[in-house]
């Protein structure tokens, strides 16, 4: 009796301990497709700590001039979530506190925000693998502006998580900083290049900026090649240029000038008179602010300047080589 009463047990305590173990395993077991995985491409926040991924400008504030951002994905690029785990606002928000300290605390960039406070940046993924070339006037400009950022009071800026020779580039329409060049090894590089390539939508340096040197300085700048220094410069940022723009003075930064200029406009202009407009003219000739009459902008040379504006309306997106589907 007590040996069968044994075995009784013995096969109660077998079967319990099976059921547990197909139990604690089953969630896994039924996983096929889809499936989340442990490893270190997982975001360290949890699907409650992020925020909500929007594809499109949101409403704005006001009706001032802004700087929008975008986190922007090749066709098969890997995701990192930059624009949704708050690593990317803090960063461009700890830019904006460093550029007011560079202006003696004075002024700092408009920041495009939404309604609930926070940064308003946009998700893009691209239909075609990144290119290793020119990003500003190819297929990227194309593709966004088709998506309707092409706001003429806005600046566009985009942290692109490709790989990328450059650390940056920018033109007066939009901007790119990509996100696994070798230049951007850290937050601190990131910041860096995002405040040179954002001074560059500002029009600098432009051609009567002191110590021009193809559109950056001599130096010492955060805007200079061969003396890179962690200030704005005194050629670029209140200085006594007469006839030249002063950064002080973009309506993209704020407090807003007594005498602001728009480098949108101008730029465009200029490349009109350049020869490289887009349709062959941006209508933008009676928008020259007359107070910006130095020398340098009398005589403009033959495909001495361009500008981004309006690209979707003329190009046809055939055009752009080195963009593979």
């Amino acid at each position: 009796m007590f040996k069968k009463l044994n075995n009784s047990l013995f096969f109660s305590f077998t079967l319990i301990f099976i059921l547990f173990l197909i139990c604690s395993t089953s969630s896994k077991a039924s996983c096929v497709f889809n499936c989340s995985k442990d490893d270190e491409s997982s975001s360290e926040f949890s699907s409650n700590e992020k925020g909500k991924r929007y594809f499109e400008d949101q409403p704005d504030l006001n009706d001032d001039y802004q700087i929008h951002f975008i986190y922007m994905l090749d066709k098969d690029g890997k995701d990192n979530e930059w624009d949704i785990n708050e690593k990317m606002q803090k960063e461009l928000e700890e830019l904006n506190e460093e550029m007011f300290r560079l202006t003696g605390n004075k002024q700092k960039y408009k920041f495009d925000y939404r309604t609930d406070g926070k940064l308003d940046i946009t998700f893009i993924r691209l239909d075609r693998k990144g290119s290793s070339q020119g990003w500003n006037n190819s297929y990227a400009d194309y593709f966004i502006q088709k998506l309707g950022f092409n706001n003429p009071k806005k600046l566009y800026y985009v942290w692109a998580d490709v790989v990328h020779s450059n650390g940056g580039q920018m033109g007066v329409h939009s901007g790119y900083t990509f996100l696994k060049s070798r230049h951007n090894d850290g937050k601190k590089r990131r910041i860096q290049i995002t405040m040179h390539e954002l001074l560059h939508g500002q029009g600098f340096a432009w051609k009567c900026t002191d110590g021009n040197q193809n559109g950056h300085v001599f130096g010492p700048s955060i805007l200079s090649i061969q003396n890179n220094a962690n200030l704005l410069g005194n050629m670029i940022y209140n200085h006594n240029n007469t006839g030249c723009p002063d950064l002080k003075d973009s309506v993209y930064l704020t407090p807003t000038s007594d005498e602001p200029y728009d480098p949108l406009p101008m730029v465009c202009h200029l490349a009109e008179r350049s020869g490289r407009a887009h349709g062959g003219s941006y209508g933008f000739g009676k928008l020259w602010p007359s107070k910006y009459n130095h020398k340098k902008f009398e005589n403009i040379d033959k495909g001495s300047y361009w500008c981004t504006y309006k690209l979707s309306e003329f190009a046809n997106e055939n055009y752009f080589r080195g963009w593979s589907k």
